[in-house]
Order: C-alpha cells, then sequence, then structure tokens
C-alpha cells in the first residue's frame, strides 16, 4: 500500500482525546482501520480533510497539549503502517510530518469506482461526484453510464454484480481492523447489517486486543457471492481469515453471524480460542420470516421503518437518522436482490435452514450466549439448546440486536471471556 483515502474523522478541532481513543478512519482497497490518538491531549488541528488520499507516512492531525490547545512539540496522529503493533502507552510516538502530494489535481474515487470506469472506458475527470467529499463513488459510474448508455444500463448492473463475484475464488471480504495488542477478536454482523454496526461494541470494549469486523458475503463492502448455505457462508469467511493469516482467533457472531461463526468453529479450519453468540440463528427452526422478507423487499425509508422497529425493544432508537442511514447503506439494487437470494436460500418459508444444535454440543472452547428476552426475530428460548458449557446472559427489555440496546453490556459479556481465556 502506497496511499489511502480518509473515510471518516470520529472526533473534531478542541475535542478532548485520551491516548488509545479512536480519531479516524481511513480505507485501503481493501479495507478500513481505525487509527487511534497516539497521546492524549486536544485535537488542534486536521490536516487531511474526509475524501483526501493521503501517503502512508503522511500528516492527518496534530494533537496539542489540554492547556495550551496545541503543543510546542505536538503529538501526530499519523498513517503508520496497517499492521503495524500500536505505541506503548508510556512512549507516545512523536512523528515528523511526511509531504503529502497535493490533492488538489487529483481524482479521488473508491477503488471499486476506479475499476468499473476503466473497464468501461470512463474518464473519471469526466464523472460527477455526489459524495459531499467529492470522492467518486460506485454510484456516480452507474449514473454516468446510463446516461451514456441507457439501455445497457441493465447489462451494466449484471455487469458489476459479476465483476464482485468473480472474487470468489480469492476470499476476500472487506474487513475493518483496529490495531491492538492479545489474540485478534472477530466479530461477524447479522443479515443485512454490516461491519460498522459494531462499532458501538468496540468504542465500549476494554480489551486492547486488535478486533477485525468483516462484511459478510454479499452484505457492506464485500463481493456479491453466491451462497448456498451458513456452512459456505462459514467457508468463505474461514478463507479470508486464512488469506489474512488470522489462524487463531476470539469469534463474536450476531444473529446470522452467529449461525456463520457456528459453522466456523464446526469445521476447524480456524482455530478459535472463545466463542460469543449474540441472538445467533442455527439453534432452532423458528425466526420471523415476514421480518426476512419485508426488509429484504423495502426500497423507501418509509416501508423500511416498520422493519426495524421490530428489531429492538425501545422503538424510540429506531429515529429518523436511524431510518435514512440504514436505508443509504441499502440503496443498492443488486445488494438488495443478492440479500434477498441469500435469505431465500438459508430461512426458506421462513424457517432457519441449518441447525447446528449437535455441533454447538461438541464444541469445547470457553462460550457465552448473549439473549435479548423481547427478540421478535428468533426466539430467546433457543439458547437452552446450549449444553450448560456456555455463558447464558439473558437482557431484560432488549430485542435483537443486544450490541445496539446494550452495548456496554455485550462488550463487557465479550472482555470478560476475553480475559478468562488469555
Amino acid at each position: 500500500m502506497e496511499a489511502v483515502v480518509v473515510v471518516e474523522w470520529l472526533a473534531k478541532v478542541g475535542d478532548n482525546l485520551k491516548a488509545g481513543d479512536i480519531v479516524v478512519v481511513v480505507e485501503t482497497a481493501k479495507a478500513a482501520t481505525e487509527i487511534e490518538a497516539p497521546a492524549s491531549g486536544v485535537l488542534s488541528e486536521i490536516r487531511a480533510d474526509v475524501g483526501t488520499e493521503i501517503e502512508i507516512g503522511g500528516l492527518l492531525g496534530i494533537i496539542g497539549d489540554a492547556d495550551a490547545k496545541r503543543a510546542a512539540v505536538p503529538a501526530a496522529a499519523s498513517v503508520a503502517a496497517i499492521d503495524a503493533p500500536p505505541p506503548v502507552a508510556s512512549a507516545p510516538v512523536i512523528l515528523t510530518p511526511v509531504k503529502v502530494e497535493a490533492v488538489s489535481d487529483r481524482i479521488v474515487a473508491s477503488p471499486l469506482a476506479r475499476r468499473i470506469a476503466a473497464l468501461n472506458g470512463i474518464d473519471l475527470a469526466t464523472v460527477l461526484a455526489t459524495s459531499p467529499s467529492g470522492r467518486i463513488k460506485v454510484r456516480d459510474i452507474e449514473m454516468t453510464l446510463k446516461a451514456a448508455k441507457p439501455v445497457a444500463a441493465p447489462a451494466v448492473a449484471s455487469r458489476i454484480v459479476a465483476e464482485k463475484a468473480e472474487g470468489d475464488a480469492s476470499g476476500q471480504l472487506y474487513m475493518q481492523r483496529r490495531a491492538g495488542d492479545g489474540m485478534p477478536i472477530v466479530f461477524l454482523h447479522g443479515f443485512g447489517s454490516d461491519s460498522l454496526s459494531w462499532r458501538p461494541v468496540l468504542t465500549a470494549l476494554r480489551s486492547r486486543n486488535t478486533t477485525v469486523s468483516i462484511d459478510l458475503p454479499s452484505h457492506g463492502r464485500s463481493p456479491f457471492m453466491p451462497i448456498a448455505d451458513v456452512r459456505a457462508l462459514g467457508a468463505a469467511v474461514s478463507a479470508a481469515l486464512e488469506g489474512e493469516g488470522l489462524d487463531q482467533i476470539h469469534l463474536v457472531g450476531h444473529s446470522l453471524g452467529g449461525a456463520t461463526a457456528l459453522a466456523i468453529a464446526e469445521a476447524g479450519r480456524i482455530e478459535i480460542r472463545s466463542l460469543t453468540l449474540i441472538s445467533p440463528a442455527g439453534l432452532g427452526a423458528e425466526i420471523d420470516g415476514s421480518f426476512i422478507d419485508g426488509f429484504s423487499r423495502a426500497t423507501r425509508k418509509e416501508s423500511l421503518e416498520p422493519w426495524l422497529r421490530r428489531l429492538v425493544a425501545d422503538e424510540s432508537l429506531i429515529n429518523p437518522a436511524f431510518v435514512s442511514a440504514t436505508m443509504q447503506s441499502r440503496e443498492n439494487a443488486d445488494l438488495r436482490d443478492a440479500q434477498a437470494e441469500l435469505a431465500d436460500r438459508l430461512f426458506p418459508d421462513g424457517t432457519q435452514a441449518a441447525d447446528f444444535r449437535q455441533a454447538f454440543a461438541r464444541l469445547g472452547m470457553p462460550q457465552k450466549i448473549i439473549w435479548g428476552i423481547q427478540d421478535s426475530i428468533i426466539p430467546w428460548k433457543h439458547a437452552l439448546a446450549g449444553t450448560g458449557k456456555a455463558g447464558l446472559h439473558l437482557l431484560p427489555a432488549i430485542g435483537h440486536m443486544p450490541q445496539f440496546e446494550a452495548a456496554g453490556a455485550v462488550a463487557a459479556a465479550i472482555d470478560e471471556l476475553v480475559r478468562a481465556t488469555a
């Protein structure tokens, strides 16, 4: 890697930071990485705005002294080697700013957008970016293609899906990695979600382990892949983990991600040091099939909101901003179609096709099950399929998404299991 693109600042100028706080998210062609504050103090300056492409080693921002707003010798939050270990807390790293090539004359575009543009002979200089950051995304390329060749638009959409599907053999799924110490903790999201859904838990997590959040196939920014069943889903994730050298991990899975975690543990390709299942699929036949169907088909905020409310016990959490953000992440019709096809295979006729109860009984690693008692998607009593080896956390007044409604309690349970297994 030679450069990354700044995709999100989680702090603003003037914010007080502690060493280790997540400050900014940068993106490579393959994954997003969270950059931590190397020292405590005040974020006194942002040097790389959202959408800026910056060389590895370049200066992102400056953390100044908490009293003076800017220290005489500031600590620099910079793009270090993506997989490098974090600096020790007792010796904050002070990096010399590296000259970064000016981006005013450069066209900033996502890697996939660049590839699709090249395949179709599109000059990126002619593409209008709709993103506030000015970064060209896939949707901008699609709009350009439709404007130039409206009749061929459906074929173009299919071509994009085919291009993504070709990544099947490589096992390259989209991952967000936060560098740390100790055994990596891998997080697998549920159906229709993505790796960003783990942010509340990652923020509350006390463990300083490396964390890896994965977009499942046909979700988020991972390839659209023909998946026959949950075990094939587990095989795809296992291949991606092996490709990253992650052969010993702590594993956390929610809902469909929970069933995928069970498939990974059953296959035994990856050594699972601890297993945390949150409202998991795979431990019984019942599931709210109407939710799966309605959520998959929703194309507008008005049709999506009622289904989102089924996910939680406290419906006030499903505010207009949450609905808009969820709809925006699902605006790609190809993504919705791929997930609808996946749901038809995994949950035929509103039933869970995969049954991991016997496999679960054979697993020997430390385990926890976390479930909201007011879960209306998968009955919490499926947790009783456990053999008594798993610690059971039943959360009152919580629905299908404990990691959203009770992030602190979920993070504490994961911390406890990880520490006990260390």
